[in-house]
């Protein structure tokens, strides 16, 4: 059991001048270290959320600390229209790990900016102003990123000429057809989608290991047919990466999975070890067409700070081999979450790809989902390890730092079924 009485004072006395934009947990965190993190109270927890899924080699991490503290005492920031040397090797890097597919970057803050530059380049590039989504896709919360979130339900206003179209997820739909007629269903949508406004259409953007809208992977199947509408109709096809790539997956990136080849690629998160980078990669002849016709301005653009993140994380995860590790350790991280699940019927659906794993509340026998999702968050929490959930509580994420050990995968099997009992204990089995 923990007890927060600093950090209950801390957020009293200190929430009269903080906008309360999001809800916020108990503890007040005041130190990390590896896996691990420090409330004021004094009280450890293991990060199962790696920060906001950034921390790439876990907290305080001293060789990356070593190489931006390096860089912090040359150069970390430039104006727009000058560039810094570390800038042409991140660059570089960037098509090496796409393997020359898309091979032309440019280095932004974050994601909600990296896929507003994608839809701007492609509206650009196509002369055409559509763009299109699965529903249940989460890009960002810019105007046009936001506008293909979620069907842009919460989109004020939606940016006209966004469409979308039903995410091909069978776990989450309603079950009402078998999962090869479900497929077959969103297949046949994509398509009149195209048929009736492709030409209006400058890109698709998708992510192909769904996050936010509940930790799914698009399947190989419809990413497939995807890339081929788009090539019949002159569509930009743009692979959202901020969550799910840069290692994550046991893959550079998530759409290596399925063969497919993107024109351009966004990514956030991992990229940077927690410093806030984000980057648009694109085919280099759509690149050719576009640079110097329409330009774009950042405050924090191609900065060499920036540089310096992104080489140090790729030539880490080269040098530790942590593309092998993520998948071994993420088979053994799905493992013991499947264990905790087949003890109750409460939870359900079990999944993993690399270290970006998800599990499900059971709501076609839990009707409150939401209380019961907040209350197993709690007892996580109280246990000692913070895990977020998505889909208003109906689904979990687990998605630690890449240097995430065995104990710990353990360590964190024990805490979340203590958390089960605490919760679940009348139905336990």
């Amino acid at each position: 059991m923990r007890y927060w009485d600093r950090s209950k004072q801390m957020m009293e006395e200190g929430m009269e001048y903080l906008f309360r934009a999001t809800p916020y947990i108990e503890p007040i965190l005041s130190y990390g270290k590896g896996s691990y993190v420090w409330d004021a109270d004094g009280n450890r927890y293991l990060d199962m959320n790696a920060g906001q899924f950034c921390m790439t080699f876990g907290h305080n991490y001293k060789p990356f600390i070593d190489r931006i503290t390096k860089q912090m005492t040359n150069i970390y920031h430039s104006n727009t229209s000058a560039l810094s040397d570390g800038i042409f090797e991140a660059s570089k890097l960037m098509a090496e790990i796409n393997q020359y597919n898309v091979s032309k970057t440019l280095f932004l803050s974050t994601g909600s900016e990296a896929n507003e530059a994608a839809i701007r380049y492609a509206k650009f590039y196509t002369g055409r102003n559509g763009v299109a989504s699965v529903d249940k896709g989460y890009h960002g919360l810019t105007l046009a990123s936001q506008s293909s979130t979620m069907a842009g339900r919460w989109s004020l206003p939606k940016v006209v000429g966004t469409f979308s179209v039903k995410t091909p997820v069978y776990i989450h739909s309603e079950k009402n057809v078998d999962e090869e007629t479900f497929l077959s269903e969103c297949i046949g949508e994509l398509k009149h989608l195209f048929k009736t406004v492709g030409d209006q259409l400058s890109s698709f953007i998708v992510e192909p290991i769904i996050g936010v809208g509940g930790m799914a992977k698009i399947p190989g199947s419809y990413l497939r047919e995807l890339r081929k509408q788009c090539d019949e109709y002159g569509v930009i096809l743009i692979a959202d990466e901020c969550q799910c790539g840069f290692g994550r997956s046991g893959q550079w990136f998530a759409y290596e999975m399925d063969g497919i080849i993107p024109d351009m690629v966004t990514t956030a998160k991992a990229m940077a070890n927690g410093l806030p980078v984000s980057a648009l990669t694109m085919r280099k002849e759509i690149a050719e067409k576009v640079e110097g016709r329409l330009t774009h301005f950042s405050s924090h653009q191609n900065d060499s700070l920036a540089a310096a993140a992104v080489i140090f994380v790729i030539n880490e995860i080269k040098s530790r081999n942590l593309l092998n590790e993520n998948r071994k350790n993420g088979g053994a991280l799905l493992n013991a979450i499947s264990e905790v699940c087949k003890m109750t019927e409460d939870l359900s659906n079990p999944r993993g790809w690399g270290l970006m794993c998800g599990f499900d509340i059971n709501n076609t026998i839990i009707s409150d989902y939401r209380q019961v999702s907040s209350k197993l968050r709690e007892a996580l929490l109280r246990n000692g390890a913070l895990v977020q959930a998505v889909r208003q509580g109906r689904t979990f994420r687990v998605m630690p730092s890449y240097c995430i050990t065995e104990d710990e995968i353990v360590e964190f099997k024990d805490i979340f079924e203590r958390a089960v009992k605490e919760v679940f204990f009348s139905k336990w089995k």
